[in-house]
């Protein structure tokens, strides 16, 4: 896979996932899409929203399912391995990609990088 378009599909997912963790904040844990690189994806992962904030710290780290189905060797490595869901970690061209889109995402929102 091209490393900028997993890092395009990633970022996607991760959108939909920030949308997620925005609807209810009375409730503590959600369901959130797999951030895979895979556009095909349907999976979900269930966390507590502390869990997912912690991941998402990281511009190159994404929650993946469980499974080498859901990680791209050539672009990412498994940072953590947790029962039910995996956290992958961009490189290269990819990592550079990913960490440039949160940074293109946070100036169109009028976030301070």
């Amino acid at each position: 896979m091209d490393a900028s378009k997993a890092a395009r599909n990633q970022a996607l997912f991760r959108e939909v996932n920030e949308r997620v963790r925005g609807l209810d904040y009375s409730n503590t844990h959600a369901e959130f899409v797999c951030e895979c690189a895979n556009p095909d994806c349907t999976e979900t992962v269930g966390m507590d929203l502390d869990e997912y904030e912690e991941i998402r710290r990281v511009p190159t780290h994404f929650l993946v399912a469980a499974g080498m189905g859901h990680v791209f060797p050539n672009v990412e490595r498994i940072s953590e391995r947790h029962p039910g869901y995996w956290v992958v970690e961009k490189f290269g061209e990819a990592g550079l990609k990913a960490v440039r889109l949160v940074a293109d995402r946070r100036v169109t929102q009028g976030e301070v990088a």
